[in-house]
């Protein structure tokens, strides 16, 4: 066991890491296997890895982090997905379905979903490479930094990301040997070595608005008028992936485009957040096409009868007056098309 109030190797988060990324480099730091580091440090009762520590993490958990690291509180709850409360989501969620994360379904320390993704070029141009926060939002489908598509599983095995178990089968002097946050626990494969893609966007507009808006959310200075385009995006990803509203839609929005985006087997069954990151970036691109141009791409999708009125208003209390006020003038227009018919 490790003593002293110090851990003899207390390295710091760096900037946007996740909690867990953190954890992981910090017992590897330490010469120690994680799970056995966990267990000397935290008590053989207090589980760690059986859950979302990201966002689960318990508060005993950080003081330990923050006194043993000499790292501000404030810097180490940083770490967690709490930090985009206010920003993403007004009301923080510990469990169940968080608007904008995607989730991991974690069960017996296994992770039954893709909801870890990772940048290729960031990894291999860190010196000591580590997993972000923004990595675990639905929204983050490609790097603003190097223009490339986001990976959300291991391209060798398909795998999720798990690097806290790539010690699994390993004695302690082998799993040191593979300190490295980047191998895939499951076949070994160095994710840092993945394809970069460049994204697609369906046109300029939509991939400079989206840019701005995730360089904006990295930065920490999206104004107040961002974070409702924010509100209004997400309730047009989750028209676009309803069972009930996504296929008129996805039709109506196809036929304005070469493109073509059409819901994978039960893919309209699943939360947006839950969609592999190929799905997601399409969805994206539609619900930017109906937010941009603003109102006479959503006018022309009602117009259309792509969708409905009472659709476009369901569970609405996040989101602004300007589109609300807008969705309202729609039931108007239609009521004086009706009286002058």
């Amino acid at each position: 066991m490790l003593s002293g109030k110090l851990w003899p190797v207390h390295p710091h988060p760096y900037p946007d890491e996740l909690l867990s990324s953190w954890l992981v480099r910090i017992a590897h730091g330490n010469g120690e296997k994680v799970q056995s580091f966990c267990h000397h440090e935290f008590g053989i009762d207090r589980q760690i890895w059986n859950r979302d520590i990201d966002r689960q993490a318990s508060g005993w958990l950080l003081t330990i982090l923050s006194e043993r690291t000499a790292t501000p509180i404030e810097c180490v709850k940083q770490t967690t997905l709490k930090r985009y409360e206010g920003v993403l989501f007004d009301h923080y969620m510990p469990s169940g379905v968080e608007k904008w994360v995607m989730p991991l379904k974690i069960y017996h320390r296994t992770r039954k979903s893709h909801g870890l993704q990772f940048c290729p070029e960031c990894l291999k141009e860190d010196l000591e490479p580590y997993f972000r926060t923004n990595w675990r939002l639905a929204l983050h489908t490609f790097c603003p930094k190097h223009n490339v598509m986001m990976h959300d599983r291991c391209p060798c095995c398909g795998e999720p990301v798990v690097f806290q178990r790539i010690e699994l089968g390993k004695g302690k002097d082998e799993a040191a040997l593979d300190k490295k946050l980047t191998i895939c626990f499951n076949c070994g494969f160095d994710l840092a070595l993945s394809k970069a893609e460049k994204p697609i966007f369906i046109n300029k507009e939509i991939a400079d608005n989206w840019l701005n808006l995730l360089n904006g959310l990295n930065e920490n200075r999206l104004s107040a008028y961002d974070i409702e385009r924010l509100n209004v995006l997400h309730h047009f990803c989750k028209l676009l992936t309803s069972k009930v509203t996504s296929e008129k839609l996805l039709v109506f929005i196809n036929s304005n485009f070469s493109t073509s985006l059409m819901p994978e087997p039960n893919m309209a069954l699943r939360h947006f957040e839950a969609n592999d990151v190929a799905v997601r970036h399409g969805v994206l691109e539609y619900a930017w096409w109906l937010l941009l141009d603003w109102p006479n791409n959503l006018y022309s999708a009602w117009l259309n009868g792509a969708i409905r009125y009472n659709q476009l208003l369901k569970d609405t209390r996040d989101n602004p007056a300007w589109y609300v006020n807008e969705v309202k003038n729609l039931n108007i227009h239609y009521k004086r098309r009706i009286i002058k018919w």
